[in-house]
């Protein structure tokens, strides 16, 4: 499924040398992931979110804090493709049954392994890929989830062979409707999360003096039709300050923070408002 950045020949990143047929090649980390974001593609020397950043939003994905999320995310895919799964088959391993899941701009990989352990509990086979531009974000998911396979990449420019996905999976990420209509099969769904307009309200009126709700506007891809526009929101009670904290550094709201505020806001925070929207978008017969 694997192709090559530059010529879009096939790859195999799994190969001990991880070559396309017109000699580009590429070098697998010892985590695991190989980078195939080309030099000559980059923005900046370390394009994507930074180390402290991506660290913290594997603490709090640790602390389970968005466990309702992921999980209705399971509950969505295996809807979609419960019917058209011959359940038996897939716990066989039987490739043709296989569900291919693409996680475009995965971070540190949380949400791509709840949405896999969740259908395979459910008795998917699962095949479970996704990048990030973020290096450090996709060698925190290579170590952690050896099960799936991660490489560098934007999003823009997904190193993925045509029509190979039944389902992608977007979470607080860019990305391009072109691209996904491009890698995803016949019937394939695209599931994108953003934040609706209380997330974390909270935490923000203790940041700021006026702050702003978020603003959800109605919108279209091309070559999709949507299927789900939906919100999932709950309050979220705080077990401790380390889950506090965690939230807090996985948000841009922290670097706004001296750390005396932080203290704060640590102490005065009891619980937020998580609020997602959640849509699903399936290809369009005459995206392929």
């Amino acid at each position: 499924m694997w192709q090559c950045p530059l010529c879009r020949s096939p790859i195999d990143i799994s190969a001990s040398v991880i070559q396309c047929s017109n000699n580009h090649s590429f070098d697998k980390a010892k985590a695991g992931y190989v980078n195939l974001l080309p030099v000559q593609f980059k923005n900046s020397k370390s394009p994507g979110d930074d180390k402290n950043m991506v660290r913290a939003r594997r603490e709090f994905h640790d602390l389970n804090g968005y466990g309702p999320l992921k999980q209705r995310m399971v509950e969505i895919v295996s809807q979609y493709f419960s019917d058209s799964v011959d359940r038996a088959n897939a716990v066989n391993a039987n490739a043709d049954q296989e569900l291919t899941i693409y996680d475009a701009g995965c971070g540190e990989g949380s949400y791509l392994n709840a949405l896999v352990a969740g259908l395979e509990s459910e008795g998917f086979s699962i095949k479970g890929s996704g990048s990030d531009i973020a290096k450090i974000a996709v060698e925190l998911a290579a170590k952690a989830y050896k099960k799936q396979q991660f490489v560098v990449a934007s999003s823009f420019d997904l190193p993925i062979a045509p029509e190979t996905q039944n389902a992608i999976i977007q979470v607080f990420a860019p990305g391009s409707s072109e691209e996904y209509a491009r890698v995803l099969k016949a019937g394939g769904i695209l599931l994108t999360v953003d934040p609706a307009p209380d997330h974390l309200f909270e935490l923000k009126s203790l940041v700021y003096d006026n702050p702003a709700k978020h603003e959800v506007q109605k919108e279209a891809r091309d070559g999709f039709t949507q299927s789900l526009d939906e919100t999932v929101n709950y309050p979220l009670h705080f077990d401790n300050d380390e889950q506090k904290i965690a939230l807090i550094k996985m948000t841009p709201y922290y670097w706004r923070l001296p750390p005396d505020r932080l203290a704060d806001i640590v102490t005065s925070l009891t619980q937020v408002t998580v609020d997602f929207r959640v849509q699903v978008w399936q290809k369009s017969t005459d995206a392929s």
